[in-house]
């Protein structure tokens, strides 16, 4: 099978390998392109296509396990192909397996019940967009956590530039550059006349056959960007509210599109919470800073509030880190700590159905 048309699409060596490991010559592999509802959008060596999840997949115990946009997979086809009237496509194959990621970018589902949803998978660098007349940084730095924890590199768009002087673009851009070290920061404006310029200001950041997401509040400019990455109105955007400058919210599903210059940019829904899921070691790669002190107050155990000895305590004292850096990193620490503790309960309830079902099922059979 010839994969090359597929290389474009972010296809390389360690995918092609675990796909020839299926050894499964009837299936082919796809790439996830977009997703609505249970209907997914996907690229083959053969063009598009459109497949609905098989049943092993659906009904995963883990959503995370589940295909979402960005992922490769591998598909069949089906003996009776189906005709989604609302969407005027006709599914003809089934996704049966997701091949390896190599990221997988998560947040803890909303509800608080210790369930993960997946934002994007796949993805090389994720970029928080921010609007230069609303910088959050709390934010940006929860958002880099999960970004590490999964695997991918995050990046900072300032957008929204023309909301503002160049002197107050310039003291975003100093103020952000504390947040993690190394982070690359861009900035961008979002005015519909100013698309060239944007798409100049970012494209050589985006390498080809490379794949990238913006991820982001509601309204901070996501689809506009695509947009004019992609010289084209492809995205809906909303209109801008007189009071905040906000957009208004309008994607509502990620889809994963081919850029003119050849890298891979995905378009997420904003994002109203965001909970972490305790997956790796972002708080340590976003806040080296404050892991370094730790690593020199006296107690192994010190809790950063009033023990003697405390190195943070010291750095905040001397002003080598500010106190809403300090309270955000201990309060993302114990935040993650509740959301482990969550899965772990979830994962104890799921293992004890699994359980009381064997019980069952054995019952069954020794009354035979």
């Amino acid at each position: 099978m010839n994969f090359d048309s597929l290389r474009e699409w972010g296809w390389n060596e360690s995918t092609e390998e675990a796909f020839e490991a299926l050894g499964a010559p009837h299936l082919e592999p796809a790439r996830i392109l977009s997703q609505r509802e249970d209907t997914f959008t996907l690229v083959t060596a053969g063009g598009l296509r459109w497949a609905h999840p098989a049943g092993a997949l659906f009904h995963k115990n883990s959503s995370q396990e589940r295909p979402a946009v960005g992922d490769w997979v591998a598909i069949e086809e089906i003996d009776c192909p189906v005709t989604e009237e609302e969407s005027s496509v006709t599914v003809t194959h089934s996704v049966v397996e997701v091949l390896p990621r190599t990221s997988c970018f998560l947040r803890e589902a909303p509800g608080g019940r210790g369930e993960a949803q997946v934002v994007a998978t796949n993805v090389d660098t994720v970029f928080i967009v921010n609007p230069a007349d609303d910088l959050n940084c709390n934010r940006i730095e929860r958002l880099a956590v999960a970004i590490c924890s999964g695997g991918s590199h995050p990046a900072l768009i300032i957008s929204k530039g023309d909301l503002v002087n160049d002197e107050e673009v310039e003291d975003a851009v100093s103020r952000v550059s504390q947040l993690m070290e190394g982070m690359p920061i861009l900035t961008s404006e979002n005015a519909p006349s100013r698309a060239r310029d944007v798409k100049e200001s970012l494209e050589p950041h985006l390498e080809k056959g490379k794949t990238y997401a913006l991820v982001g509040a509601s309204g901070v400019g996501k689809s506009t960007l695509i947009n004019a990455l992609l010289g084209e109105s492809v995205q809906e955007t909303g209109e801008v509210r007189e009071g905040d400058h906000k957009g208004r919210h309008v994607t509502s599903f990620r889809e994963l599109f081919q850029l003119p210059g050849g890298a891979l940019m995905m378009d997420t829904p904003g994002i109203r919470e965001f909970a972490l899921w305790s997956q790796g070691g972002g708080v340590e790669m976003v806040f080296k800073d404050l892991e370094e002190l730790a690593c020199r107050c006296r107690f192994s155990d010190c809790a950063h509030k009033t023990e003697p000895g405390c190195a943070v305590l010291e750095g905040l004292a001397e002003g080598v880190v500010s106190e809403r850096r300090m309270d955000n990193w201990r309060a993302l620490k114990e935040e993650l700590e509740s959301s482990e503790e969550r899965r772990d309960r979830r994962e104890a309830r799921r293992e004890r159905a699994q359980f009381r079902r064997k019980v069952k099922r054995d019952k069954r059979f020794s009354r035979r």
